[in-house]
């Protein structure tokens, strides 16, 4: 399956180098930031071993890629907001990854998840009100186990476009590593900002 992933150059010199590259979360904007995302991206490791299997040793964190786009399986424009700013060359990487060694995750649930808050799955408004007062009166520890369980709807990406649901517009991919033979164009992405901008 085809995907898209915007990675430092370094990844591009690993590739060549070891023939794999791997999350190395201390290099992660988002695993070392105050503001960590540790937790969110442990549980969802923690659900691609179930839902894959076991990871290549020494890897903890998994690599993100782009699947959909706006409701269609093509790749972002670098240039859009799904890709940060970049103060020095990036790479944009098209992937041809074998289905069964990535999992995907709808990408505006995923920011609930990250957020820590609870993934609706309200199909009406009816619904969402319903839901809405459940939440309201359950004590602390139900309420937990209530957001936690909800996080496992980011795995539904079927398409659904109605008022209190959108689903299905973005969805990206997750995956252990990158091997070189899963590579099929490579492009070279300038920087666009100064550092600190």
């Amino acid at each position: 399956m085809t995907v898209w992933t915007n990675q430092p150059l370094e990844a591009l010199e690993e590739l060549e180098r070891t023939g794999t590259f791997r999350c190395i979360p201390e290099k992660s904007m988002n695993l070392t930031k105050p503001d960590s995302l540790r937790k969110p991206y442990a549980w969802l490791a923690e659900k691609m071993l179930q839902r894959i299997g076991s990871r290549p040793q020494g890897v903890s964190t998994p690599i993100w890629a782009w699947h959909t786009w706006n409701f269609e399986h093509r790749c972002p424009d670098p240039e859009s907001a799904a890709f940060l700013k970049r103060t020095s060359e990036r790479v944009l990487l098209t992937l041809d990854i074998p289905e069964a060694e990535m999992v995907l995750t709808d990408f505006e649930a995923w920011q609930t998840v990250m957020q820590g808050s609870y993934v609706s799955g309200a199909m009406t408004e009816e619904e969402a009100v319903r839901e809405e007062m459940w939440l309201e009166n359950l004590d602390e520890p139900a309420l937990d186990v209530a957001i936690r369980d909800s996080w496992d709807r980011v795995f539904d990406v079927s398409r659904v476009e109605i008022p209190v649901l959108v689903r299905g517009r973005f969805i990206q991919a997750t995956f252990w590593e990158i091997r070189k033979e899963y590579i099929r164009d490579i492009r070279i992405l300038e920087k666009n900002t100064e550092n600190g901008a």
